[in-house]
């Protein structure tokens, strides 16, 4: 597994709200750059995250498996797929459940009378069956420190490159080996959920090269 990017989920430039999400067919220089053919492209990455509060309808294609999902601001939000491309497994849309969509906009559905985050490319999405408010908080502990030990917080930066880590998930780094051992059975409560965190993180979000999908 590569290393994860030294990003934040409270990063808001990367990981935006639903209110701060580009809207569907506009032009916003914040998130997209015209190209000479008139063409718009993203100008870096960005994925919204929120976390399921309502499933009553995810098990129905015909409603688009509609799912409402509580943002990090708190604010609640509907998320419709209708796809084209791409797989996602419709089950793992539960209460309780984290959903990533990469590169989400803000759409207008006259029927809902409302804004909603349209899915159409199912390989942008990667669902964590974990609340909003663990993630938030593994994040934090193992992607947001990773210029301090995981178990005695001592600074690593001196070590660089050096520097142990979990050979799992990458994302716990330690000052020692004796320090990665003595932590591995607190640590092991949290490496599955930070290899789940690693995939989100594991790309450029400062730029845009090509589209990139959670799964091939």
């Amino acid at each position: 597994m590569a290393l994860p990017t030294h990003t934040s989920l409270q990063n808001r430039l990367y990981f935006p709200s639903f209110a701060e999400l580009p809207q569907a067919d506009e032009l916003d220089n914040n998130y997209f750059t015209e190209q000479p053919n008139g063409m718009l492209l993203p100008n870096r990455t960005w994925t919204f995250f929120g976390e399921i509060v309502s499933d009553s309808l995810s098990q129905l294609s015909v409603l688009g498996h509609r799912v409402e999902v509580r943002d990090v601001t708190g604010s609640v939000h509907s998320i419709l797929f209708f796809p084209t491309s791409g797989h996602l497994d419709m089950a793992g849309l539960r209460t309780g459940a984290t959903v990533f969509v990469r590169y989400a906009m803000r759409c207008f559905f006259s029927d809902l009378a409302t804004e909603a985050i349209k899915v159409e490319e199912l390989n942008f999405v990667k669902v964590i069956p974990m609340n909003l408010d663990m993630l938030l908080y593994t994040a934090a502990q193992y992607f947001d420190r990773q210029s301090h030990c995981a178990a005695c917080g001592a600074c690593v930066s001196g070590l660089g490159g050096g520097a142990p880590r979990c050979e799992s998930c990458q994302a716990a780094v330690y000052c020692s080996p004796a320090c990665r051992e003595a932590n591995a059975p607190l640590h092991g409560s949290f490496c599955g959920l930070c290899c789940e965190l690693a995939q989100v993180f594991n790309l450029s979000f400062d730029s845009f090269i090509e589209w990139v999908p959670f799964r091939q």
